[in-house]
């Protein structure tokens, strides 16, 4: 089985932000959503994980915004599965368009047990017959956060109906456009956020106040995410080419 998953798509004006361009958090959406349907396609999609009493969730994710289209722009995204370890995988995203790479990604996903909540292994999971691409278009490790953060909050995002998703927490979406509304529109402009990583640490739930803090880091602003028990529930790092 050749597990690569090619879909074409339009920018549509749902997906783009104010300045006509796919947004940053609706990129995330159409990776999340492709890597459904390469799932799907490989045997290991929502139905079959339910039935076992199994869903999967995002470790960590990182996509990097080489050239975002614009509205009505025709795409094709794909999407393959690297080896997997013995309890995570990390997935490769690719966005084109005539030939021109557009954003890359990767993400590191877990399958978890619903009523345990516990990642379970995914040898007995994964199909057998898989031949893994040695194709990488993000083949840097992702981020290690280092150090304390040391000023006081500089925005609060209280988690709504909207965020929660079907495991009953904040869709992993969802924190991104907090982070993103963290910002006045003219402050996300200029910044010209050119990468955006993400690691989801505990849960937040609805009613939860999710208080940010933020840093500089290497040319980068990393944010984090605390939840009102002082639990961290996010770390992130965004790439900006200003601001």
């Amino acid at each position: 089985m050749k597990p690569v998953y090619t879909q074409s798509l339009t920018i549509l004006p749902s997906q783009v932000d104010a300045g006509g361009r796919l947004s940053h958090d609706r990129a995330f959406d159409l990776f999340m959503d492709t890597a459904t349907l390469a799932a799907d396609a490989m045997g290991l999609g929502w139905n079959f994980l339910i039935a076992r009493g199994l869903f999967w969730i995002t470790v960590r994710s990182r996509i990097r915004f080489i050239e975002r289209p614009k509205l009505m722009d025709a795409v094709q995204v794909t999407t393959w599965p690297e080896p997997p370890e013995e309890m995570r995988c990390c997935r490769q995203y690719h966005m084109t368009s005539g030939g021109r790479t557009l954003l890359t990604g990767r993400t590191e996903w877990a399958i978890v047990d619903i009523r345990s909540k516990k990642p379970v292994p995914l040898g007995p999971i994964m199909p057998p017959d898989v031949e893994y691409p040695a194709e990488s278009v993000s083949p840097e490790p992702f981020t290690r956060f280092h150090g304390a953060f040391a000023d006081a909050p500089f925005a609060e995002h209280r988690v709504t109906a909207t965020d929660i998703d079907m495991a009953g927490h904040m869709n992993n979406v969802a924190y991104i456009r907090a982070l993103i509304n963290a910002f006045d529109p003219d402050q996300w402009r200029r910044m010209d956020v050119s990468e955006i990583e993400l690691v989801y640490l505990t849960s937040a739930r609805a009613g939860d106040a999710l208080r940010f803090q933020k840093r500089r880091a290497e040319g980068a602003l990393e944010i984090r995410g605390t939840l009102p028990d002082g639990k961290v529930s996010l770390l992130a790092r965004m790439a900006c080419r200003e601001g």
